[in-house]
């Protein structure tokens, strides 16, 4: 891999053909995971009777507003879906209850646009699309972090050494990333 790096407006990075491909697949794992979560905060928000409240209900659907009312029992989820109030289970419940559904469509929406990225040789980003794959790539961390019980930082982590091996890895593209995003940053201001 050639680490990110920008010209103008663009971020680029030429990944090699497994780099790309085990990318993809951890993005579409993450979709997957995250879509587990999805239909179940839909069902909840759904109204029976009153035509006005099923109009109500699905315009708010619409507008990513609903989820859950409980946090995921998934550790995974629960880092990519944490509680919003740790001294708080009421407001938690109630926050997740109106936001936990945007969120969810929206770290979905991050990742397809990863794999649709992943396409090109080189990956070539806008700015608000490094975003999108910085967000993607946190959400992967996380995930992998929650499997390998890692905690915090310097953690070894419990676990199969490949899958170390790729959250080190996807740490470095993080890194990268956020390098150009930053001097591109710095670039404008001057």
């Amino acid at each position: 891999m050639t680490p990110f790096e920008h010209s103008g407006a663009v971020i680029t990075a030429r990944l090699q053909g497994f780099e790309a491909e085990l990318l993809g697949d951890l993005a579409g794992q993450l979709i997957v995971l995250l879509g587990e979560r999805a239909p179940h905060a839909r069902a909840e928000t759904e109204p029976h009777g009153d035509s006005e409240l099923v109009s109500a209900a699905a315009l708010l659907a619409q507008l990513g507003i609903g989820g859950s009312e409980s946090a995921p029992l998934d550790p995974a989820l629960a880092r990519l879906l944490p509680d919003a109030y740790r001294n708080d289970d009421a407001a938690s419940t109630e926050h997740r209850r109106l936001t936990e559904m945007g969120l969810v469509e929206r770290k979905i929406a991050n990742a397809n646009l990863v794999m649709a990225t992943l396409t090109t040789d080189p990956v070539e980003l806008t700015e608000p699309a490094a975003q999108s794959w910085l967000r993607t790539l946190t959400d992967l961390r996380l995930t992998l972090a929650a499997r390998l019980h890692i905690e915090e930082d310097g953690d070894d982590g419990t676990g199969d050494e490949a899958m170390l091996g790729v959250y080190e890895w996807l740490g470095y593209l993080q890194g990268t990333l956020l390098d150009e995003i930053e001097r591109m940053a710095g670039e404008r201001e001057f």
